[in-house]
């Protein structure tokens, strides 16, 4: 790989702030809340910062680099299954707002689904519980989908934003039905291989030679998760579903971010047109409701897990593995946290108020 170029006085930012957010990513190591991650930060063309501090495990046997694979968790929902639904919106292969999820499934008798619709499911609000376990039974994936449209609505329709991991499986159900394939092979041949997403994708561990961060010790699979998807529904999709199962490098997440974002600011190449990539930077909710795109976290959505420094036109989005994107259009500029915090067995609260600390040190160092 070209040595990557490193300009914060060109991307405006106090270099002081940026030393500040990588002293944040080791402090990270130091303590052992995670073994290790991987940053990086981008505004107006050039590369800000771009760090990396410990080790994939606690062994402490390979560093980690721009190129070491995480498990992207719930970031899945975010640069995956939600960009590869607009894609066949784009295409005409159905309305969000009108088509109801029952229509792709007639041969089940899901009648307490016929209101809800892909809009709902993209932003959250259809009413779906937010979790549920479908796989300490060992179920199949066929099993786990029988499951999945027999759960009944927790709240009426429209009326809540109750993040729901439900509803992304059901997604990529749909994106089945409709596009005749799974969304791991979907997603590599229509998003991430137009991007140059080289190493994203699912289920690494069925691929020899990659550096692919730890998650933890499964209780239930008896050993160290590397390259399997730490979510239990989605490993039991067979390691492909809408809620999680996607894995990434930092490299590949900024291309991801930054062509994102100078399509949203200039209209340049990206798989999604204007008007439709327009929609996952828009609040697709009442704000009365909360606050969610068609795929992204946004105000006044407290799990956007920004900071205080970013502007009310940013989306972001977490993974519970440890991993989080912000994007902020107003700003000209992304930042990416990647780490394999749940090696620690502990509630993650010490994690969440440090990831706080790094991107106030990132977007509270812009200057100009």
């Amino acid at each position: 790989m070209a040595k990557i170029k490193i300009d914060p006085t060109k991307a405006g930012f106090d270099p002081k702030g940026l030393e500040r957010a990588e002293n944040i990513l080791n402090e990270g190591v130091d303590r052992k809340l995670y073994p290790g991650g991987s940053a990086w930060v981008w505004r107006k063309g050039a590369n800000a910062l771009v760090c990396s501090a410990g080790t994939t495990d606690y062994s402490g046997k390979a560093k980690i680099d721009e190129d070491t694979l995480f498990d992207m968790a719930s970031l899945t929902k975010a640069m995956s299954c939600g960009p590869s639904i607009l894609l066949l919106a784009q295409e005409g292969c159905f309305d969000l707002s009108i088509r109801s999820v029952t229509s792709f499934f007639p041969q089940r008798k899901i009648d307490h689904l016929a209101e809800v619709t892909l809009h709902h499911l993209l932003t959250h609000t259809s009413g779906l519980p937010a979790w549920k376990d479908m796989y300490s039974n060992g179920q199949t994936r066929s099993q786990l989908l029988d499951e999945l449209f027999e759960i009944p609505l927790a709240n009426k329709i429209g009326s809540t934003h109750e993040y729901s991991c439900m509803g992304y499986i059901m997604l990529s159900a749909v994106l089945e039905s409709v596009a005749g394939e799974r969304i791991d092979t979907f997603a590599k041949r229509r998003l991430f291989d137009p991007l140059g997403m080289e190493s994203t994708g699912y289920n690494p561990a069925q691929k020899p030679g990659l550096k692919i961060a730890a998650t933890d010790n499964c209780p239930y699979r008896k050993h160290l998760l590397v390259g399997e998807v730490h979510d239990g529904n989605a490993y039991a999709m067979e390691g492909v579903s809408g809620n999680a199962g996607l894995f990434s490098t930092a490299r590949d997440t900024a291309r991801f971010c930054e062509q994102a974002l100078m399509s949203r600011l200039t209209g340049s190449a990206f798989p999604l047109n204007p008007p439709v990539l327009h929609k996952m930077f828009t609040n697709a909710i009442s704000e009365s409701v909360g606050g969610h795109s068609w795929g992204w976290c946004i105000w006044p959505n407290d799990g956007l897990a920004a900071g205080d420094f970013v502007t009310k036109s940013a989306i972001g989005h977490t993974g519970f593995t440890g991993t989080c994107v912000v994007i902020d259009p107003t700003h000209e500029a992304f930042a990416i946290l990647l780490t394999n915090r749940v090696c620690n067995d502990d509630d993650g609260l010490a994690f969440r108020h440090l990831r706080r600390r790094f991107f106030n040190a990132v977007f509270g160092s812009i200057v100009c």
